[in-house]
C-alpha cells in the first residue's frame, strides 16, 4: 500500500512532520535531545504550508470584490 492510496489524511500529515523533522535534524548536525523541538518546527512549518494556499484563496477572493 502506497501513502497515497488509503491512508487517511492525518496519517500522511503525521509522515510530513516527521519526514521534515528528520531534515531538520540532519541539517542541524544531528544533534541530540533536539527531538521535540524538531518535531514541534516541522510541524509548524507543515502547519503554515497547508494554511497558506487557504489564506491566498481568501486574500484573492477580497481583492476580486474591490474591483
Amino acid at each position: 500500500m502506497s501513502e497515497t492510496e488509503t491512508a487517511p489524511t492525518g496519517e500522511l500529515v503525521h509522515v510530513r512532520i516527521e519526514q521534515r523533522a528528520y531534515q531538520i535534524w540532519e541539517d542541524e548536525g544531528c544533534p541530540t535531545g533536539c527531538e521535540l523541538d524538531h518535531w514541534l518546527r516541522a510541524e509548524s512549518e507543515i502547519a503554515a504550508g497547508e494554511a497558506a494556499p487557504e489564506l491566498e484563496a481568501v486574500e484573492s477572493a477580497g481583492s476580486k470584490k474591490k474591483t
